[in-house]
């Protein structure tokens, strides 16, 4: 109890500190979910421990934001009919999180070998597009490459959805960020692109 208390101290803290508001706790909550479930479907089809350990440590960070809003709406409540307008967005939140649960539940399958039905199987390889997970190295060819140069490049065709660095997320990252030794960077495209991008960064 004593943890969960000092957790949701420092959420406050954090709030205030960093004046975040609600509607951009809201936009990092779909993009969280969004790419849970992109993750969650990748490591099923590639049958990736990786991708699906990413998703249940998003899974965390969805959680923590949940707390945001509720104590964000909290804070900003001040009548009856701010309570009434601000429940709304709490409902949505709900909703980004009880998606990014059932990409945990996804991720799950893999962590614990389950066997998938081969017409789901069959079914996500139709899929054209794919998601992968790449570790940026001294030797890669695109450390210290802005997300702008990569996504300009033809010989590179996948765009950058987001950065894990230094255990933080960097979603939709601006076009100016430029990419480090160690940084986690979370790629989609069509396969054959994103098979040749990994050939290219190793």
């Amino acid at each position: 109890m004593a943890d969960e208390t000092y957790e949701v101290s420092e959420i406050v803290d954090e709030l205030l500190t960093k004046k975040r508001g609600i509607k951009e706790i809201i936009k990092e909550m779909k993009n969280v979910s969004e790419l849970m479930v992109d993750l969650a479907y990748s490591a099923i089809l590639f049958n990736n421990n990786d991708l699906a350990e990413e998703v249940k440590g998003l899974e965390e960070e969805m959680n923590k934001l949940r707390l945001q809003i509720e104590i964000s709406a909290m804070l900003a409540a001040r009548t009856s009919e701010d309570a009434s307008k601000l429940s709304g967005i709490i409902r949505v939140a709900a909703a980004a999180e009880s998606i990014s649960n059932a990409a945990e539940r996804i991720a799950d399958t893999v962590l614990r070998d389950i066997e998938l039905h081969p017409v789901l199987k069959e079914a996500l390889e139709e899929a054209e597009e794919t998601v992968e997970r790449i570790i940026v190295t001294a030797k890669s060819g695109i450390d210290g490459m802005a997300i702008k140069d990569i996504r300009d490049n033809e010989k590179y065709a996948v765009d950058i959805l987001c950065i894990k660095r230094g255990g933080k997320w960097i979603f939709d990252p601006k076009w100016d960020v430029k990419l480090k030794t160690e940084d986690m960077v979370i790629v989609t495209g069509f396969k054959e692109n994103v098979e040749q991008f990994k050939d290219l960064v190793k």
